[in-house]
């Protein structure tokens, strides 16, 4: 065995007196930081206070004369401050306004200069650029925001996405295919998140449904989610028998729940039974749950049956899932009142019938949540 030496007091409060400097000097730089940003602004603020006149008049569209919008781009004082006050507003407004601002940023260089920063080594000077791209809604730049869903920098990519939506159908169907394949994660880096990827494909509205077909048969279990959402939100009717393939048969317990739920908004009623076999015990919880509010979607009496034989189902959640479901449809409220005034009705089943009944009976009465 060998020695130790204990650690003596004096050494302790060195490490002390260390640790409290460390954090003087931190704060005075938070200090510091603050107070650069503070004056900052105000330059800033003082910069634009002789043009927030114009600026206010184009984004209202009470320019007629055109002679604010003149001012702003002769403007030689407040340089990049009043290209950024120009982008904030164009988050604002829409139409003629909007146009008017495009055409001050595109005098101003301002669009030039966000192309040239697509290149930048700094990942916030291409999503800064990039997200300037998209609020133009010039389809003219679309390649340059698809070559953008390629950047190394994962927020630069959500960016991209972003401003790809926001061009909407005018994007286009290779747009929508890019998007989709964004989903994929590359070089162990995760892929554009699901809910944005949705969101821009839901913007771009009929040209998406060519890759949202094709999304539905991605060997990416991501792609496939994302596809089968944007079917069930677009109503793409021709996806229907896809989409109950999928959801009794894909590999992924995420997709088969997307898939299910996309069912319920466009699937036909001669497949309503492919999602009554979905309320199956042997089903995962999350696929049985999301099948009763498909069934509710769907309607008719195959899926009124189905629903009614889960009431009394040892998963809670799914009993409620099948009586709220049932409480969408004329159908199905018929069938939870013949149930409640049945004796041999299970006490688990008629638990969640009496809660439905009662929960309509209060937004009947005006006293619940319509």
């Amino acid at each position: 065995m060998t020695d130790t030496q204990p650690i003596g007091a004096g050494f302790l409060d060195e490490v002390l007196v260390g640790v409290i400097g460390f954090c003087v000097v931190l704060a005075i730089l938070v200090v510091v930081s603050r107070v650069r940003i503070a004056r900052r602004a105000e330059r800033s603020r003082q910069r634009l206070a002789p043009l927030r006149g114009d600026l206010l008049a184009v984004g209202a569209g009470e320019d007629e004369s055109g002679a604010a919008r003149r001012r702003l781009v002769q403007d030689r004082t407040a340089g990049p401050d009043l290209d950024k006050a120009v982008v904030d507003l164009l988050t604002k407004v829409r139409g003629g306004p909007a146009e008017d601002l495009v055409e001050v940023l595109r005098e101003r260089q301002g669009v030039a200069r966000a192309l040239h920063s697509l290149g930048s080594a700094s990942s916030v000077r291409r999503a800064r650029a990039t997200r300037i791209l998209g609020l133009l809604r010039d389809p003219s730049h679309v390649n340059d925001l698809l070559r953008m869903l390629d950047d190394r920098s994962g927020e630069v990519r959500i960016v991209a996405a972003r401003a790809i939506g926001a061009l909407g159908p005018s994007a286009g169907p290779s747009a929508a295919g890019a998007v989709l394949r964004a989903v994929r994660s590359r070089r162990s880096a995760p892929g554009v998140p699901a809910t944005v990827a949705l969101s821009t494909l839901t913007q771009l509205g009929v040209s998406a449904e060519a890759a949202v077909v094709a999304g539905l048969d991605d060997d990416d279990p991501g792609v496939r989610n994302v596809a089968a959402g944007v079917a069930g939100h677009n109503l793409f009717l021709a996806t229907g028998p896809r989409l109950a393939e999928m959801a009794a048969t894909d590999p992924d317990h995420t997709v088969r729940v997307s898939a299910t739920e996309a069912f319920g908004a466009v699937g036909r009623p001669g497949d309503v039974h492919v999602i009554v076999g979905l309320l199956a015990p042997a089903e995962p919880a999350v696929v049985r749950r999301a099948a009763a509010r498909a069934l509710g979607e769907l309607g008719g009496d195959v899926a009124v049956a189905g629903l009614v034989s889960v009431l009394g189902d040892d998963d809670r959640f799914l009993a409620t899932s099948a009586a709220t479901a049932l409480a969408e449809t004329e159908g199905g409220r018929r069938a939870l009142r013949e149930l409640a005034a049945e004796d041999s009705v299970a006490p688990k089943a008629r638990s969640a019938v009496t809660g439905m009944l009662q929960m309509l009976d209060l937004r009947a009465s005006g006293k619940g949540v319509a």
